[in-house]
């Protein structure tokens, strides 16, 4: 790879590859259960590139990312609801108010690390889910409806058909995946790869641990704020109890697991496991309730147990298998 190149030739093949399906592929897709998982996918997907700047590069495992989800879906919905603004608009003032959320939040978090700064993560979305169950201005517990029928599908982002969207997410978690990829090659990646390693080295040579950290934490929180009022426009309802429980926070964390963490691929991968089984599972055992969990907790059982790297290791392994016998 020459020197600066963001993207390199495999990278803009194996992208184009994936877009080029992921363009086809709902063209002969006519039942909306399956477009309504396709675009499920790509919500999460964005997501988890998102924490994966945190979690996946700077090595900061973050159980609360369901709060910037949240901020991203109220931002939106609300802003469309009270001053008729366009989510094209208003997703951008949810992730530059995540990012400053984050900002504030991050100063004293980041200072811990490992179990500690998990933990103090999973306190900070928890207190959230409260503020906002009893913020009546918000909606509170009721949560807030606001389907748009005046104005045009486009403005609002609410088709009556879903292909319009999932189209409309495409193109947003193409724009996601050049930039996880684009940051992975700059200095900004190389640092926050290092601060991973090993944070205390990376300080000695001069790297600003505290700075680089801030800067993943924001942007983290700016893309998942993204995947949050995408969710909302897609839902046209939001709630406390919907977009805050602890298990949102866990899942925006094992789609990174299964697929691979610090990984471009490994969160786009994870979400789309997740997502089919998650969906297919619940209408299958539609009359057991919660067997779809009962499924999806013993695929990352497996998956944690025998790929503790993700999914994305198996690709891995084999290329080091080749490499090895040709060195042989």
């Amino acid at each position: 790879m020459k020197k600066n190149q963001l993207f390199d030739k495999r990278f803009l093949m194996t992208f184009f590859s994936v877009i080029a399906v992921l363009v086809i592929v709902p063209i002969f897709i006519q039942r909306p259960f399956t477009v309504n998982v396709l675009i499920l996918c790509l919500i999460w997907s964005i997501m988890g590139i998102g924490w994966n700047f945190i979690g996946g590069y700077t090595g900061q495992v973050s159980n609360g990312h369901a709060l910037y989800f949240a901020i991203g879906a109220y931002t939106g919905a609300l802003l469309l609801k009270w001053f008729s603004i366009t989510p094209w608009i208003s997703m951008w003032i949810g992730a530059a108010v995540s990012a400053l959320v984050a900002f504030v939040i991050g100063m004293p978090l980041l200072r811990l690390s490992g179990h500690y700064f998990a933990i103090a993560t999973m306190a900070i979305v928890e207190s959230a889910r409260i503020i906002f169950l009893n913020w009546g201005l918000i909606g509170g517990a009721t949560g807030v409806t606001f389907l748009e029928k005046n104005m045009s599908s486009f403005f609002t982002l609410q088709f009556v058909a879903k292909h319009p969207f999932y189209y409309v997410c495409l193109i947003f978690f193409a724009l996601m995946v050049l930039l996880s990829k684009a940051l992975e090659n700059t200095r900004f990646g190389f640092y926050c790869q290092a601060i991973k390693a090993n944070p205390e080295s990376a300080q000695s040579v001069g790297i600003n641990t505290t700075k680089y950290k801030s800067i993943a934490y924001m942007l983290s929180a700016a893309v998942v704020s993204i995947g949050g009022a995408l969710y909302a426009q897609y839902i046209q309802y939001i709630d406390p109890m919907m977009l805050l429980p602890l298990s949102t926070s866990m899942l925006i964390v094992l789609v990174c697991v299964m697929g691979g963490i610090g990984t471009v691929w490994g969160p786009v991968l994870g979400a789309f496991l997740m997502t089919f089984i998650n969906e297919y599972s619940r209408s299958l055992f539609v009359h057991i309730n919660g067997m779809n969990f009962v499924v999806y907790g013993v695929l990352v059982i497996l998956i944690v147990l025998f790929l503790p790297k993700g999914l994305l290791s198996i690709r891995f392994n084999k290329f080091y298998k080749k490499e090895r016998k040709s060195h042989d």
